[in-house]
């Protein structure tokens, strides 16, 4: 790995002569995940009309909205080539690591090899270290590789350059045809990825890699308000189907009750035939304060069952036994990679029913 002052600075440790730069921004085609993308890649995950509604509650929110509104997570670059090198320059947003989420995960690109049977095979972790901001680096590759590379949950990418060998090809890698209309997310940090060991272990990632398919990750941290201006603008987004995860961060249950069933009603009018999926509150050791909380999603699926919707629920307490709290949580919040592979186990259960 390379550090650099500028990102169009010339390489001195990585040899890139006869490499030929791909300015990742101007080509779209090859970045899944993004809800607003035009003929530039667009990060940003909502419309101004979501981002004026934090306001109301605060500036920390507020604050969080415009620091997180832009994090790649969820986002995938995917593509064939006949290179057998890939030379990286990246310049973040933000260069000092956060002190509760891993460096891999916040600041890193999981590259994996995809075969002609959509197995993804873990190749290369990407990231530079704490306080650097534009770096370089190279990755080799088998020949004619199918790469999907999933970008950093935590920061935000202001300028990424791929470079291939000159006279080798770049084309497009699109999920199968039947899993090219993505799963949608709205969640909070744990959504978000926290306290996952790289960037490629959050949940929606894994679910993304176990199906096949593409996603979209709303999920931010601290912003999950359900608003009325976010069901209407998840339901301007064409999905297959929904997973609503934000219980965590709602600060009590009076605002809970008031909220948690208005939004998922909103949103199934928007969406009155995809397949909704409705999370209990996390399962953490030493976890009570949200309790109180299950009987208001429970309600709301048994009510949406009655009638007649396509709406599902994933009781979290029941996948771990007592004596796994340590392995699947630090402390008693955030899932480590392994309360993240259980959720993402059972969420593909239901989504293939």
């Amino acid at each position: 790995m390379e550090y650099l002052t500028s990102i169009n600075n010339p390489l001195n440790k990585i040899n890139e002569i006869n490499i030929q730069y791909l300015n990742i921004f101007n080509n779209p085609s090859l970045v899944f995940g993004n809800t607003l993308n035009s003929d530039k890649v667009d990060f940003c995950k909502y419309s101004q009309e979501v981002q004026d509604d934090m306001v109301q509650f605060g500036q920390f929110v507020n604050n969080a909205m415009q620091h997180f509104k832009t994090a790649s997570c969820g986002c995938r670059i995917r593509f064939r080539t006949t290179s057998r090198r890939l030379v990286f320059k990246v310049e973040f947003k933000r260069s000092a690591y956060f002190q509760d989420i891993a460096g891999w995960n916040a600041f890193g690109f999981e590259i994996f090899i995809v075969d002609s049977k959509g197995q993804y095979t873990h190749h290369r972790l990407m990231a530079p270290q704490d306080g650097f901001r534009i770096f370089a680096d190279q990755v080799p590759l088998p020949p004619n590789s199918a790469v999907c590379i999933f970008l950093p949950n935590f920061n935000t990418i202001l300028n990424m350059r791929m470079g291939i060998e000159r006279g080798s090809r770049i084309t497009k890698f699109p999920y199968p045809k039947n899993k090219r209309t993505p799963i949608l997310f709205y969640g909070g940090s744990i959504a978000q990825g926290a306290s996952a060991s790289k960037s490629g272990n959050s949940y929606p990632n894994i679910v993304s890699r176990n199906l096949n398919q593409d996603i979209i990750n709303l999920s931010i941290k601290h912003c999950c308000k359900a608003t009325d201006n976010t069901a209407k603008f998840i339901g301007s987004l064409d999905c297959d189907s929904i997973v609503i995860d934000y219980s965590q961060e709602v600060p009590n249950e009076e605002i809970f009750a008031k909220t948690y069933e208005r939004f998922y009603k909103n949103v199934r009018a928007h969406h009155p035939d995809k397949k909704i999926i409705l999370l209990t509150t996390p399962s953490f050791n030493r976890w009570k304060e949200y309790e109180s909380f299950d009987d208001i999603i429970i309600k709301t699926y048994e009510k949406a069952i009655a009638r007649g919707e396509n709406t599902l629920l994933l009781n979290q307490k029941e996948l771990f036994d007592k004596k796994e709290y340590d392995l699947i949580a630090i402390e008693n919040n955030q899932f480590t990679d392994y309360g993240m592979y259980k959720i993402a186990n059972k969420l593909c259960e239901l989504l293939k029913k």
